[in-house]
Protein backbone atom coordinates (compact mmCIF):
# COMPACT_ATOMS: atom_id res chain seq x y z
CA UNK A 1 0.00 0.00 0.00
CA UNK A 2 1.17 3.24 -1.25
CA UNK A 3 0.74 6.38 0.65
CA UNK A 4 0.24 9.82 -0.43
CA UNK A 5 2.03 12.99 0.03
CA UNK A 6 -0.83 13.85 3.02
CA UNK A 7 -1.22 10.66 4.48
CA UNK A 8 2.92 10.51 4.97
CA UNK A 9 2.72 14.06 6.11
CA UNK A 10 0.34 13.08 8.72
CA UNK A 11 2.22 9.81 9.43
CA UNK A 12 5.43 11.73 10.34
CA UNK A 13 3.73 14.35 12.85
CA UNK A 14 1.91 12.16 14.36
CA UNK A 15 5.12 10.59 15.28
CA UNK A 16 7.21 13.44 16.08
CA UNK A 17 4.10 14.31 18.11
CA UNK A 18 4.75 11.16 20.78
CA UNK A 19 8.41 11.56 20.75
CA UNK A 20 8.06 15.04 21.88
CA UNK A 21 5.52 13.84 24.49
CA UNK A 22 7.63 10.77 25.48
CA UNK A 23 10.63 13.44 26.02
CA UNK A 24 8.58 15.78 27.77
CA UNK A 25 7.43 12.85 30.39
CA UNK A 26 11.09 11.95 30.45
CA UNK A 27 12.08 15.21 31.67
CA UNK A 28 9.06 15.96 34.04
CA UNK A 29 10.01 12.40 35.89
CA UNK A 30 13.48 13.36 36.28
CA UNK A 31 12.80 16.65 37.47
CA UNK A 32 9.81 15.14 39.94
CA UNK A 33 12.10 12.40 41.00
CA UNK A 34 15.20 14.74 42.22
CA UNK A 35 12.77 16.98 43.54
CA UNK A 36 11.58 14.42 45.68
CA UNK A 37 14.82 12.85 46.52
CA UNK A 38 16.29 16.68 47.16
CA UNK A 39 13.75 17.24 49.92
CA UNK A 40 14.05 13.20 51.30
CA UNK A 41 17.80 14.04 51.89
CA UNK A 42 17.68 17.16 52.82
CA UNK A 43 15.06 16.62 55.91
CA UNK A 44 16.10 16.74 59.53
CA UNK A 45 15.71 13.21 61.34
CA UNK A 46 14.27 13.33 65.02
CA UNK A 47 11.95 10.07 64.36
CA UNK A 48 11.82 10.63 61.07
CA UNK A 49 7.94 11.29 60.55
CA UNK A 50 8.84 14.43 58.85
CA UNK A 51 10.72 12.76 56.35
CA UNK A 52 8.46 9.47 55.87
CA UNK A 53 5.38 12.37 55.33
CA UNK A 54 7.04 13.14 51.53
CA UNK A 55 4.06 12.82 49.67
CA UNK A 56 3.64 12.80 45.63
CA UNK A 57 0.12 13.80 43.83
CA UNK A 58 -0.43 13.24 40.45
CA UNK A 59 -3.13 16.02 38.50
CA UNK A 60 -3.29 17.41 42.49
CA UNK A 61 -1.71 18.15 45.83
CA UNK A 62 -1.81 14.78 48.11
CA UNK A 63 -2.65 16.42 51.50
CA UNK A 64 -2.34 13.36 53.54
CA UNK A 65 -0.70 12.83 56.94
CA UNK A 66 0.33 9.77 58.37
CA UNK A 67 2.33 8.15 61.41
CA UNK A 68 4.68 6.36 59.42
CA UNK A 69 8.17 7.11 59.85
CA UNK A 70 11.20 6.88 57.37
CA UNK A 71 14.60 7.90 59.11
CA UNK A 72 16.72 7.06 56.23
CA UNK A 73 13.79 8.11 53.03
CA UNK A 74 14.63 5.27 51.11
CA UNK A 75 10.91 3.43 51.54
CA UNK A 76 9.30 7.24 50.85
CA UNK A 77 11.51 7.59 47.78
CA UNK A 78 10.53 4.17 46.57
CA UNK A 79 6.63 5.10 47.06
CA UNK A 80 6.88 8.62 45.57
CA UNK A 81 9.21 7.08 42.83
CA UNK A 82 6.51 4.65 41.60
CA UNK A 83 3.87 7.22 41.34
CA UNK A 84 6.66 9.23 39.05
CA UNK A 85 7.25 7.00 36.81
CA UNK A 86 3.74 6.35 36.05
CA UNK A 87 2.91 9.81 34.66
CA UNK A 88 1.86 10.29 31.36
CA UNK A 89 2.40 13.40 29.66
CA UNK A 90 1.59 17.18 30.83
CA UNK A 91 0.38 15.92 34.23
CA UNK A 92 1.32 18.10 37.17
CA UNK A 93 3.59 16.62 39.86
CA UNK A 94 2.52 17.67 43.65
CA UNK A 95 5.71 17.03 46.31
CA UNK A 96 4.54 17.99 49.35
CA UNK A 97 4.63 17.71 53.18
CA UNK A 98 1.48 18.84 54.98
CA UNK A 99 2.50 17.94 58.49
CA UNK A 100 1.56 21.11 60.23
CA UNK A 101 5.36 21.95 61.25
CA UNK A 102 7.07 21.28 57.85
CA UNK A 103 6.96 25.19 57.08
CA UNK A 104 8.58 25.73 60.46
CA UNK A 105 11.01 22.87 59.65
CA UNK A 106 11.90 24.66 55.94
CA UNK A 107 12.15 28.46 57.55
CA UNK A 108 14.94 27.11 60.38
CA UNK A 109 12.85 25.40 63.29
CA UNK A 110 15.90 22.47 63.20
CA UNK A 111 19.22 22.63 64.16
CA UNK A 112 19.62 19.25 62.08
CA UNK A 113 18.08 21.18 58.81
CA UNK A 114 16.31 23.95 57.16
CA UNK A 115 15.24 25.02 53.72
CA UNK A 116 14.74 21.69 52.18
CA UNK A 117 12.41 22.82 49.87
CA UNK A 118 14.48 26.11 48.55
CA UNK A 119 17.82 24.25 48.62
CA UNK A 120 16.17 21.78 46.16
CA UNK A 121 14.81 24.42 43.84
CA UNK A 122 17.84 26.32 43.72
CA UNK A 123 19.52 22.34 42.51
CA UNK A 124 17.24 22.08 40.06
CA UNK A 125 16.81 25.64 38.46
CA UNK A 126 20.68 24.88 38.08
CA UNK A 127 20.06 21.72 36.25
CA UNK A 128 21.37 21.23 32.83
CA UNK A 129 19.07 19.05 31.14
Amino acid sequence: MSLTPEQFILDISSAVKNLVEDEVVLVVQKLSLDALRGVIEKSPVDTGRFRGNWNVGIGAQDLSTSENTDKDGGPTESKGGGLIDAVGPYVAIWVTNNLPYATALEFGHSTKGSHMVSRTFAELEATKL
